[in-house]
């Protein structure tokens, strides 16, 4: 759809500029669509003088799309359609003026004329004027956040400074620059502030403030698409999707002592723990009975069938053996039985000991709330979880101190979580992968969209759109991201190098047990002892069933 204006100028040419101020001034995007196509047909001739500055104005405020139509002041015959076009480089007499390379130039260009009721050339009324900046600057603002981008500097023998993008973001803008053939002027923004924070009320700051005060053209750099930066700024369309996380602690290691417990499943416990009280509870009931059958039970001279019990578990030798077959075969039985548990649990527990098994981290939000952990974050990310579960436990802080909070999770025992993007934690991983490597909660909050902002109703923004649709269709983007990113680096699970020599902090379980075993044995001698010194008969008599 074109939209033309009439203007008719008087013979003074600054009532022709008022005529146009007053469309000028009607000019909004409630009003009209910035980038739509325009025709200026202006009645009484305007000289090229007047159309370079109404173009002027145009061009503030990115409206570039616009054709004048006028009659030709030395031949009133010849209707002449003109434009301007801010990245030209003339080669050809249809300039009007001499002139090298021009960036954002607003000089009047005669693309055709109508003559005897035709127009002369069949070329294209509105010709592509963003295609090919031809070397001219574009102001980006941008810093580092590594995997996304990252900005690498280099002084030549000749004391020349200059810069190279990596990483996603850095890999797509150098390519943007060369299909586009603009020049990147860069300008590197503290990495502390980097994107700054965005109010309701548009105050900002960092990049975001530059962008909206134009002082640069363009931002990129792990920018995500929300609805309040969109009302202050023009977006690009979402070139890659991540989703945000949260950095948590990993799940403190098992102790020596819960370790023992680990070679069998809890299921298998009970069972063992069950075998032992049926035991325990038929022994009461036998020794509750004549000598005849405890002696048929349990074998004749066998005094400490409780202790039998626990002896033969754990592979010790008996003292005297049953000579009543019935005696016998039980006892078979059970050392059989024993046997088979106690083979599979030393063998389990040798690998277990070895192994650097922990408690799991937290695994959900309601998790994380439960056990009132802080999340710490960036001011940017407020404003994307401010209806999260966890809002009332947020700290914001600056990177600094964010990068140091997120070191301390690498502590089991920390008490907060730290906001990121999941590529940025693989990015991380991967690099320190032998070393220290960060835990992610398993359950992620949502889904980023990346994208690039520009000044509002920026000109660039759909040659940009053109370009970015050609390289995530082609895969392009999601090659740049391979190279940098890998979801096989989240949650990294360090293998068992193989058997190796126990130490002292492995074996403690097993002195711990040992420990309990003296202590327990030191009581019931105490006690066995003041039971006979005081004569404290059915103390004596519970040691003499028992023993």
């Amino acid at each position: 759809m074109i939209t033309s204006f009439f203007i008719q100028p008087s013979k003074a040419t600054s009532k022709a500029q008022k005529s146009f101020l007053n469309i000028y001034s009607k000019i909004s995007t409630d009003t009209f669509v910035i980038d739509g196509f325009y025709l200026m047909i202006c009645i009484n001739s305007l000289n090229f003088i007047e159309i370079q500055e109404i173009s002027k104005l145009l061009w503030s405020i990115f409206v570039y799309n616009i054709d004048f139509l006028l009659v030709d002041v030395d031949n009133i015959n010849k209707i002449n359609l003109l434009t301007f076009i801010p990245f030209l480089k003339c080669e050809n007499s249809s300039c009007r003026y001499e002139q090298k390379e021009v960036c954002g130039n607003t000089k009047p260009v005669i693309i055709n004329q109508y003559v005897n009721g035709s127009f002369q050339l069949k070329s294209n009324h509105f010709p592509e004027k963003i295609s090919n900046l031809h070397q001219c600057p574009v102001k980006i603002v941008t810093f580092n956040c590594p995997p996304m981008m990252m900005i690498n500097y280099t002084v030549s023998n000749d004391g020349v400074k200059s810069f190279k993008l990596f990483g996603v973001d850095g890999e797509m803008t150098n390519t943007l620059a060369e299909e586009l053939n603009f020049k990147i002027d860069l300008y590197h923004i503290s990495d502390l502030i980097r994107w700054g924070s965005l109010s309701p009320n548009g105050t900002s700051k960092g990049a975001l403030k530059m962008i909206i005060e134009k002082e640069a053209d363009l931002t990129v750099g792990m920018y995500t698409i929300t609805y309040l930066r969109t009302l202050f700024m023009a977006t690009s369309e979402s070139y890659y999707s991540v989703p945000f996380i949260l950095i948590v602690p990993p799940g403190s290691p098992f102790s020596s002592f819960e370790k023992l417990f680990r070679p069998f499943q809890l299921f298998v416990w009970i069972f063992l723990l069950l075998t032992f009280i049926i035991a325990f509870i038929v022994i009461l009931i036998i020794k509750l009975q004549r000598n005849s059958v405890r002696a048929f039970v349990f074998g004749r001279g066998n005094r400490s069938p409780f202790l039998n019990v626990l002896i033969a578990f754990v592979g010790g030798s008996q003292t005297q053996l049953p000579q009543r077959n019935f005696a016998r075969t039980l006892l078979m039985i059970y050392l059989l039985f024993c046997l088979v548990k106690r083979s599979l649990y030393q063998g389990a527990l040798f690998q277990f000991l070895q192994v650097d098994d922990r408690h799991n981290e937290i695994q959900s939000i309601d998790e994380l709330v439960e056990k009132d952990f802080k999340v710490f974050m960036l001011p940017s990310s407020l404003e994307h979880t401010q209806n999260m579960k966890f809002k009332d436990k947020r700290k914001w802080v600056n990177a600094t101190v964010l990068l140091d909070k997120r070191a301390e999770t690498t502590d089991p025992l920390a008490k907060h979580a730290v906001s990121s993007s999941l590529e940025q934690v693989s990015y991380y991983n991967k690099l320190n992968y032998r070393d220290n490597t960060l835990t992610v909660c398993k359950e992620y909050l949502f889904t980023f969209q990346y994208g690039i902002y520009f000044r509002k109703n920026s000109y660039l923004v759909k040659s940009f759109n053109r370009k970015i649709s050609l390289f995530k269709t082609s895969g392009l983007i999601d090659f740049w991201a391979s190279d940098y990113i890998s979801n096989t680096y989240l949650n990294i699970k360090k293998e068992s190098d193989g058997p190796r020599m126990l130490n002292v902090e492995q074996l403690m379980g097993g002195f711990q047990v040992l420990l309990i075993g003296i202590i327990t044995a030191s009581i019931l001698f105490i006690c066995e002892v003041i039971a006979r010194k005081c004569r404290i008969s059915l103390m004596q008599r519970f040691f003499r069933f028992f023993a």
